[in-house]
C-alpha cells in the first residue's frame, strides 16, 4: 500500500505534458517555421504538429477540422475568409525569378525562345502564383510567355522542378529561393511596385479556444531568436 501512495504521488506529482500545438501554414515557408518550431519546442516542451500547403490547402483543413489552433498566410487572404479574430504580422513576402540548370540575364529573359518552361504556383490557390501573375501582367511580359508557363501547385513544388531541371525559370518567394540557392543557377529579386507585396501574418482561428500554448508560441515567435530566422529567410 505504502509503495502504492509513493508511486501514486510521483505521477501527480509529474508535470502534465502540453498538447501539442497544430499550425497550418503555407508550404513556401516551411524552411523556417520548421526551425522555429523545433525552437520553441526545445524551450517550452509544447510540440508543434505542422501542416503546409497552398493557402486553399490551408483554409480548407482550418475550417473544416476545427483542429488549427494558428495558421501562417498572406494578411490579405486570410481576413478575406472571415475564419479568424486577430493576426500578428510576422514580415513581407518577395517575389523572386529562380534559374534551373542556367542563369538567365534578367526577368527580360523570358521572352528569349530558348527559355521553353516557366513555372509557377497555382494562382488560385498559392499567394505566390497570384503575385507572380500580377508581375507578369504589370511587366508587360504575359502575351509573350503565357504558352510557356507551367502552374504547379505550391513554392516547393516549383523549387523541385527547378532543381530537377525540369523548368528553365520559376516564380518562388525568396524565403524558398535562398533555402535552394545551392542547388540552382540563382535567382534574381523582382521589383516590387509590379506585384502586390504579401504581408505574412499569424493569425489566431475565431472558432478555436486560444490555448496558453498558442498564446506562448503567438509570443515566442516575436522574440530576437525567432526574429533572426525570419530575417535570415529574407522576411
Amino acid at each position: 500500500m505504502r509503495i502504492l501512495l509513493v508511486l501514486l504521488t510521483l505521477t501527480l506529482s509529474l508535470p502534465l505534458a502540453a498538447d501539442p500545438l497544430l499550425i497550418a501554414a503555407g508550404a513556401g515557408y516551411k524552411k523556417p517555421l520548421t526551425e522555429i518550431y523545433a525552437a520553441f519546442t526545445r524551450s517550452t516542451g509544447t510540440k508543434v504538429e505542422a501542416v503546409f500547403g497552398n493557402m486553399q490547402q490551408v483554409l480548407a483543413q482550418t475550417r473544416d477540422s476545427g483542429r488549427v489552433d494558428l495558421v501562417v498566410g498572406e494578411q490579405a487572404f486570410l481576413a478575406k475568409s472571415g475564419l479568424f479574430s486577430r493576426d500578428q504580422t510576422l514580415g513581407t513576402g518577395r517575389l523572386v525569378l529562380a534559374y534551373g540548370a542556367r542563369r538567365l540575364a534578367g526577368y527580360q529573359s523570358l521572352t528569349d525562345p530558348a527559355v521553353t518552361r516557366i513555372g509557377l504556383p497555382d494562382p488560385q490557390k498559392a499567394i505566390y502564383g497570384k503575385a507572380a501573375t500580377q508581375f507578369l501582367e504589370r511587366s508587360g511580359l504575359m502575351p509573350q510567355v503565357k504558352d510557356k508557363l507551367m502552374t504547379l501547385s505550391t513554392v516547393p513544388q516549383v523549387s523541385a522542378y527547378l532543381i530537377a531541371g525540369t523548368i528553365d525559370a520559376g516564380f518562388l518567394n525568396v524565403t524558398d529561393a535562398l533555402g535552394i540557392a545551392d542547388k540552382i543557377a540563382g535567382y534574381d529579386e523582382l521589383p516590387a511596385g509590379l506585384y502586390d507585396q504579401p504581408v505574412i501574418v499569424l493569425a489566431v482561428p475565431k472558432d478555436r479556444p486560444e490555448s496558453a500554448a498558442s498564446k506562448s508560441f503567438a509570443d515566442f515567435i516575436g522574440q530576437d531568436g525567432a526574429r533572426a530566422i525570419l530575417t535570415r529567410y529574407g522576411l
